[in-house]
């Protein structure tokens, strides 16, 4: 397994465009257990793709979720 460092402070918008996009397209399923990341979603602010953490609630478990995503490519 090889760990690859994610810098947000150049990143976040493409990785948040990327999560944005894997929603639209319907690629991304969220089981109800996952409460706190749906309240997340639902209450996410962002601004060209600069998400407003002071806006949203439980900005890190949508952190984790962009992350996780990122390894993934849509055609």
């Amino acid at each position: 397994m090889e760990i690859l460092p994610v810098n947000f402070g150049t990143e976040h918008k493409q990785i948040l465009s990327h999560l944005y996009m894997m929603i639209n397209k319907g690629y991304l399923a969220v089981p109800e257990k996952y409460d706190k990341l749906i309240v997340s979603l639902r209450t996410a602010q962002a601004k060209e793709y600069s998400l407003d953490k002071e806006q949203t609630s439980y900005s890190d478990s949508l952190d984790a979720l962009r992350l996780s995503l990122k390894g993934y490519n849509i055609r």
